[in-house]
């Protein structure tokens, strides 16, 4: 109940200041506000504006104001401001006809904007604290949200049924085989038996000189060749003979060692 009487009384201020603002713009448009003009008219006009900025701040605080123990340091905070911009504006009033002259004029501005910037700077604050609240509140609901056990399986067992029942759009499979048609047409030889083998003897010119080639039996129309051929030949026998010579005469003289 308290909470709904300070959003309405904020929301009259709020509105009560607008309209003093704009009826301050339309009595300087109405005057020719300028800066020669009667210090009544100056001092009706930036009253009534000064006064008006006041009020809408103050009906944002309201309307906004947090609870303890935010609250209780934001209403002392809102006050203050509101009777420093408050006495701000009756002092323009007071010194401006006769006394406006430093310092007084540092006076006036000094408790205006001291009231302006607490009044703005409490309702940014309470504006950032009642979002966080919010935000900090919704976290809390979606926790306490948390489905159990029996939540899950039945939602789980929900789920199955709907998916094999037949009101699904799921694909029904069929596992039967499936006979298809080929145009493949086999063979006589895929359906006639194996045959017995057939060796036929292989007499063709590649074949013989292979077998001539393996057996050392080549035939060269080149003399030069046939003529190297036949060297190469003697030469191997001739080592040969060596060699089996050296062997021989290595074993007899072992022998004959061996018999003296």
């Amino acid at each position: 109940m308290e909470s709904k009487f300070r959003y309405y009384f904020g929301s009259m201020m709020f509105l009560s200041g607008l309209i003093v603002s704009i009826s301050a713009i339309g009595f300087a448009i109405m005057v020719h506000l300028r800066r020669t003009s009667d210090a009544s008219e100056i001092i009706t006009t930036y009253g009534l504006l000064g006064v008006g900025l006041s009020f809408i701040l103050l009906g944002i605080n309201l309307m906004i104001s947090q609870r303890r123990p935010y609250g209780f340091y934001s209403n002392w905070v809102m006050i203050f401001g509101f009777l420093s911009s408050v006495f701000g504006v009756g002092l323009f009033a007071v010194v401006f006809e006769n006394s406006w002259f430093y310092p007084n004029v540092s006076y006036v501005s000094f408790a205006y904007a001291s009231g302006i910037c607490l009044l703005s700077g409490n309702a940014f604050g309470n504006a950032v604290l009642k979002l966080i609240e919010e935000r900090s509140m919704q976290l809390i609901e979606t926790k306490a949200k948390q489905y159990s056990i029996e939540d899950i399986e039945k939602e789980v067992e929900d789920s199955l049924n709907k998916s094999f029942s037949d009101s699904t759009s799921f694909s029904k499979f069929n596992l039967d085989i499936k006979e298809e048609k080929l145009d493949f047409i086999p063979g006589k030889t895929l359906k006639e038996s194996k045959q017995s083998k057939i060796r036929v003897k292989d007499s063709t010119r590649e074949v013989e000189c292979l077998q001539n080639t393996i057996n050392g039996k080549v035939n060269v129309n080149d003399y030069g060749i046939d003529l190297t051929t036949k060297m190469l030949k003697n030469t191997m026998k001739q080592n040969a003979d060596l060699q089996n010579k050296s062997l021989s005469n290595k074993l007899k003289t072992k022998l004959n060692s061996i018999r003296r």
